[in-house]
C-alpha cells in the first residue's frame, strides 16, 4: 500500500507492516495497527529530536546558498541576485562578495536591484566555486536541490534563513472566533527542495507539512509578450503550530526587516500556547502527530523486514513505525 499523510510524506509499506497509532476513541493511548487496517484520520507519531547533522558548511555560507536558491541566478556565466536594495539580504550579498574578493555591479530594475558578481578576467570566479562546492550551480528552478552532504546544523539554519528571506512569507490570520494565529511558509516549484526543507525543519524540531498548489492553466496567458505554455505546481512548506513557530523564530536569522519583525510579532501572539503533553497519550514535547490522508494499493513488490531490539520501533520517512516482529502483533 502507498500511504499518504497530511504532512505531505508518503510511505510504501507491506499490508502486515505494524504501525504505532493513537486510539481515536476512549482512552487515547498507543496501539499497534497493521497497514491494511489503517484508515484516513489515524494518527501516527513522528519525532522532533532526530537532530543528526554533519560538519560541512558555516552559517554565512548556508545563508548565501539559501538566498541564491531563492532569488539568485546560477545558470549564466556570472552569478546574479535580485532583491530590494534597502533590505538586509542585498546588504549581506554585498558583504559576502567583499569577503570573496568579487566585484558587485548593481543594475536598478524598478523597485529591486539586480546584483552581478564579476571577477577578474582570466580567473575562476570564487562565487561560482562556492556554489559548485555546495552542489547548486547550474540548477534549473524546478530542479533545485541540495546535494546529499552531511551539512552542519549551523549551515542548515543559515540556509533556511536565506530561503525564508527570499521565497518565504510570514502570515497573520484571525479565525471566525476572533483567535489570532498565523504561519511561516516557504514556496518553491522544486518538489525535491521542498522535501529537503521539510526534513531539515523536522530535524531541528520544527513540525511542518508540505502541500501542493496546482495552479490552473489559463489559455492565452501572456507575460511580457511571451505566451505561458504551462504553469508548474508550487510546493509549499508550511509551519503553523504555535510551538513550532516559537521554535522556528528562535532558530532563524532573518535579514529582511519586515519579515523578522512580523515573525516576532506572530510569536508574541501565539507564544502562550503550551505544547501537547499528556501521560495518558504517551508523548511529550519531542513528539508530534501526523495523520493518514490516503491509502492506495500499488501491486506486488518485494519487501524487507527490519529487526530492532528493545523498543521494536524505527523511523522511516520521518515517521515512527514498527519492526517486523510478529510476536508484538
Amino acid at each position: 500500500m502507498k500511504i499518504g499523510f497530511v504532512s505531505g510524506r508518503t510511505v510504501e509499506a507491506a499490508l502486515d507492516q505494524p504501525w504505532v497509532t493513537q486510539r481515536r476513541i476512549g482512552r487515547q493511548a498507543w496501539q499497534w495497527k497493521r497497514t491494511d487496517l489503517l484508515v484516513p484520520g489515524d494518527r501516527v507519531p513522528f519525532p522532533l529530536s532526530a537532530s543528526h547533522f554533519g560538519r560541512e558548511g558555516k552559517a554565512r555560507e548556508g545563508y548565501f546558498v539559501g538566498a541564491m536558491l531563492g532569488d539568485g541566478g546560477m545558470t549564466s556565466c556570472t552569478p546574479e541576485f535580485h532583491g530590494d536594495p534597502s533590505d538586509g539580504a542585498v546588504g549581506f550579498m554585498r558583504e559576502f562578495a567583499a569577503e570573496y574578493g568579487c566585484g558587485v555591479r548593481e543594475i536598478p530594475q524598478g523597485a529591486i536591484v539586480r546584483l552581478r558578481f564579476p571577477y577578474r578576467a582570466g580567473h575562476r570566479n570564487p562565487f561560482t566555486d562556492c556554489l559548485r562546492r555546495f552542489g547548486v550551480w547550474g540548477q534549473r528552478c524546478d530542479e533545485k536541490q541540495l546535494p546529499d552532504i552531511r551539512f552542519s546544523r549551523e549551515f542548515w539554519i543559515g540556509c533556511l534563513s536565506g530561503l525564508v528571506d527570499t521565497d518565504g512569507c510570514v502570515r497573520e490570520r484571525v479565525n471566525p472566533r476572533g483567535t489570532k494565529h498565523g504561519s511561516v511558509e516557504f514556496a518553491t516549484v522544486s518538489p525535491l527542495l521542498a522535501v529537503q526543507v521539510s526534513d531539515a525543519l523536522l530535524r531541528l524540531g520544527v513540525a511542518n507539512r508540505v502541500r501542493v498548489d496546482r495552479r490552473q492553466r489559463r489559455p492565452g496567458h501572456v507575460v511580457n509578450g511571451y505566451a505561458v505554455m504551462s504553469r508548474r505546481p508550487i510546493h509549499v512548506v508550511e509551519i503553523s503550530r504555535a510551538t513550532a513557530l516559537v521554535r522556528l523564530a528562535g532558530l532563524l536569522d532573518l535579514r529582511i526587516g519586515y519579515k523578522a519583525s512580523k515573525l516576532q510579532k506572530l510569536v508574541s501572539t501565539v507564544g502562550h500556547v503550551a505544547p501537547a503533553c499528556s501521560e495518558m497519550h504517551g508523548y511529550d514535547e519531542s513528539v508530534a502527530l501526523d495523520r493518514v490522508k490516503s491509502l492506495s494499493p500499488i501491486g506486488v513488490r518485494r519487501v524487507h523486514g527490519v529487526v530492532v531490539d528493545r523498543s521494536g520501533l524505527f523511523v522511516v520517512n520521518g515517521l515512527v513505525t514498527g519492526a517486523g516482529d510478529d510476536q508484538r502483533m
